[in-house]
């Protein structure tokens, strides 16, 4: 170099200079040829698959929760048909008529449902102490994540750090502090390298955070679901306990109504025996109640048809005499029900060895018998066909072609043959007049003039 004509010697610095940029290009050169290859190799990322794994329980979790809706969804629709049969029973016995074969098929439909609960509580516990296990691991791998993050995200940032003091320090620095030229070229070539290297791994960081974060968020929200479903499966055991102790109640009332029927029926069988001894005498005494029967029908049928009429015409005008819903006739308990019976001084009817046409309830000599609907009174007073011990009755017309029968009453009159009655209102006296096995009432709904089973329309 020339300057005013002077020559000049290259200076230490330029000559530094023209090494640095021999260094530049040789740095340059090792990287293409890949001198040293100081790149690591990947391996399998284990916070992947921790990630993955955690999915799967999460997956697991979901379907052990949809299992545990539908058992609590079962729980509750058995422990409302537990509710309702007790509801029932308690109807029944808290009634005017307690009707003991409906009060033991309540129970036992109650018992049947509330098995079922318990069975399906405890099955809903299992599967919530297995939710929970689940769920713990599932906490515990995201914690694990999370720390393994923690650890790669402060590498990643001691590598930068590191990374960023390469960059600021001068080549001539670097060669001047280095052991050998072939130490820089290693090093410029592993920074090269590490550079992408970084960058892939600061993406899969934000990435499996991403999938942490939402890791997490789903784990809180099932923890939550399933300690809800805990509390709605204590909140069922509480229901559980209630409805058993008023299964218990149930039964100490039903044992008792049992206890008081079969007392009854025991009465009423000895004195059936006393009416009948054998079954000649029996099929004579049904002979004779039949007849006495149908020659009563026949003694009153104007006086029902008449009465029936008016029942009719007076509804349609809006009078009130029924409309074939009907309330029952008196309290008590009751002794023999509507169709197949075991009482052998019943008829044969159809595939029926014994067929009772009405309903008897027993009480007191005395109880009001009152009228099931309104309607007019057709015909009150003695079955005078039913030989020399006849009963007292009283038979009454209600709109929509319905007639209802009350038989051994007291021969006590409550009412007149064409009176219009209400529904309630008193029309006679519990008694046993007739060839009755003890003091009760026998009662029918008859529509269009045959018997029909009265718990169809009361």
């Amino acid at each position: 170099m020339m300057r005013s004509g002077v020559p000049q010697h290259p200076s230490l610095v330029d000559r530094l200079r023209r090494t640095a940029r021999v260094v530049v290009f040789a740095v340059s050169a090792a990287a293409v040829i890949g001198l040293p290859a100081a790149m690591p190799v990947a391996a399998a990322d284990p916070l992947s698959s921790r990630i993955s794994a955690a999915r799967d329980r999460q997956t697991d979790l979901k379907r052990d929760i949809d299992r545990q809706n539908r058992l609590l969804a079962g729980l509750n629709k058995d422990a409302a048909v537990a509710r309702a049969a007790l509801d029932r029973t308690a109807k029944q016995l808290d009634g005017i008529a307690k009707d003991q074969a409906r009060v033991r098929a309540d129970i036992q439909e109650a018992r049947k449902a509330l098995a079922k609960v318990q069975a399906r509580r405890s099955a809903l516990q299992e599967l919530l102490r297995q939710s929970d296990q689940t769920l713990d691991l599932l906490e515990q791998e995201i914690a694990q994540g999370v720390a393994e993050l923690d650890a790669r995200r402060t590498a990643l940032g001691a590598r930068l750090a590191d990374a960023y003091r390469t960059q600021n320090t001068s080549l001539l620095e670097q060669v001047l502090a280095s052991g050998s030229f072939a130490d820089v070229i290693s090093d410029t070539s592993a920074y090269m390298a590490y550079g992408d290297q970084d960058a892939a791994m600061a993406e899969a960081i934000a990435r499996e955070q991403a999938d942490l974060d939402s890791l997490r968020a789903v784990t809180a929200a099932t923890r939550y679901r399933t300690d809800q479903l805990r509390r709605e499966a204590q909140d069922a055991a509480a229901d559980l306990r209630a409805q058993r102790a008023r299964l218990d109640a149930a039964m100490v009332r039903y044992q008792k109504l049992e206890k008081k029927v079969r007392a009854i029926q025991a009465k009423q069988r000895a004195k059936a025996r006393a009416i009948a001894k054998n079954q000649r005498q029996a099929r004579a005494f049904i002979k004779q109640q039949q007849a006495a029967r149908r020659k009563l029908d026949n003694h009153i049928r104007g006086l029902v048809r008449e009465a029936q009429r008016r029942a009719n015409r007076i509804s349609q005008g809006g009078g009130g005499t029924g409309n074939g819903r009907f309330t029952w006739p008196t309290s008590g308990v009751i002794t023999q029900t509507y169709g197949c019976t075991g009482f052998y001084l019943e008829p044969r009817r159809g595939s029926c060895a014994h067929f009772h046409d009405g309903i008897d309830i027993s009480n007191s000599p005395g109880t009001p018998i009152k009228a099931m609907g309104a309607g007019i009174v057709a015909y009150v007073g003695w079955n005078r066909y039913d030989g020399s011990d006849p009963a007292y009755v009283v038979v009454l017309a209600h709109a929509g072609n319905f007639q209802t029968f009350y038989s051994h009453l007291q021969p006590r009159k409550a009412v007149r043959a064409g009176q219009k009655v209400r529904r309630g209102q008193v029309i006679g006296y519990m008694g046993a007049t007739g060839k009755a096995t003890g003091t009760h009432l026998h009662f029918e709904v008859l529509r269009n003039y045959d018997p029909v089973d009265p718990r169809a329309y009361t």
